[in-house]
């Protein structure tokens, strides 16, 4: 008789503990979660830090978070990580009454890309996870992930190239700190070139004769088709190959940038935020301009908007440029736009895609 009581005891405080924790719910109870950098290469980790806080008298006897992750975000630890065939990242906590819990992981963004993280999932369950209550929390976190920058040495074109050191005859603008000889004073002449050595040997005024330079703007320009006959989605035994492409194109523009050059990139596929839109950044120079062309590489979608050839003639005209073609291909209709570049006074070279 005595066991039938305790059991119907034990029963009632089962159950009464149900009712309290379900009608307590997720009250009081909140989550924070911040990643550590908001801005990071392909490659390089990163923090996602987790606060949980119980403001309440009652305790939490579990707390799962749940957060879906992107599968190029690799965890030091990665159980818990695969339900029901989509990658989420799951923590569970105790908090006991008036209790901030803090917890640090660690990961590795394997690839480029813009991430945003807008909800999180609580669950909240009673001593004996017989009930449980949960709630979707949202958030506003993203994470962007620039490619990997090759090394120089990995560069096929390297970027002094384009560093105005070959003198041509193309460009009517001369380089004031360069010159290959002196001459005769002519009238109109600028006093700023009077050669005053000379006059003072001679008696007779001279002036430096200037050389011109190469142009100090450089344009790449990537085709994001790996054959000519693919259109649309480009599938995925293609990504890799594409992948380090982007990386070459992007690296291409960073080291040019670094050496003082004017620098735009521009692709024939679009950008997350911006579909059906095709990608061109004019040439410029500066900090902006680096923090630009990483942030469109971030966030450009393997998919070809328009033919190679339709998108150099249809993009912007540029002119005493360098242009580099980024292309696994090459054909007579991609020439023939070259050609048509060539003729407003830019240099144009083709460069494969890295294998």
């Amino acid at each position: 008789m005595n066991a039938i009581w305790i059991l119907l005891i034990a029963g009632l405080l089962v159950l009464a503990q149900m009712l309290v924790f379900k009608r307590a719910g997720l009250t009081g109870v909140s989550v924070a979660r911040r990643f550590t950098k908001k801005r990071l290469f392909a490659g390089e980790s990163l923090e996602m830090v987790e606060t949980i806080e119980n403001r309440r008298l009652l305790p939490v006897p579990w707390l799962k978070v749940e957060t879906r992750m992107p599968e190029s975000f690799l965890f030091g630890r990665q159980e818990n990580l695969e339900i029901g065939g989509q990658r989420y990242h799951s923590s569970v906590f105790f908090l006991g009454p008036w209790r901030r819990v803090r917890r640090t992981h660690s990961v590795r963004a394997a690839r480029r890309g813009y991430f945003a993280f807008s909800t999180v999932t609580l669950t909240v369950g009673d001593l004996f996870g017989l009930t449980n209550a949960s709630r979707v929390q949202p958030l506003q976190e993203s994470v962007t992930v620039y490619p990997q920058l090759l090394p120089r040495s990995q560069v096929p074109l390297p970027a002094s190239r384009w560093q105005g050191e070959r003198t041509v005859r193309r460009f009517i603008q001369p380089d004031p700190f360069l010159y290959n000889g002196i001459r005769d004073y002519r009238p109109g002449d600028s006093v700023r070139d009077v050669h005053w050595r000379a006059y003072a040997r001679t008696g007779q005024l001279k002036i430096k004769q200037h050389d011109y330079t190469a142009a100090s703007k450089l344009l790449v320009l990537l085709n994001i088709a790996p054959e000519e006959r693919l259109w649309g989605q480009i599938g995925l035994e293609h990504h890799e190959r594409l992948e380090r492409a982007i990386s070459l194109a992007v690296s291409l523009c960073c080291y040019a940038l670094e050496d003082g050059l004017d620098v735009g990139l521009g692709c024939n596929a679009d950008l997350s935020q911006f579909e059906g839109q095709t990608l061109f950044i004019a040439p410029a120079s500066g900090p902006q301009q680096r923090e630009r062309i990483l942030e469109a590489a971030a966030r450009l979608r393997i998919q070809r908007v328009l033919n190679f050839h339709n998108y150099l003639e249809s993009m912007p005209l540029p002119s005493d440029t360098d242009i580099l073609l980024l292309s696994a291909y090459d054909s007579p209709l991609i020439q023939a736009q070259a050609q048509r570049l060539r003729s407003f006074g830019n240099t144009v070279s083709r460069c494969p895609f890295p294998s």
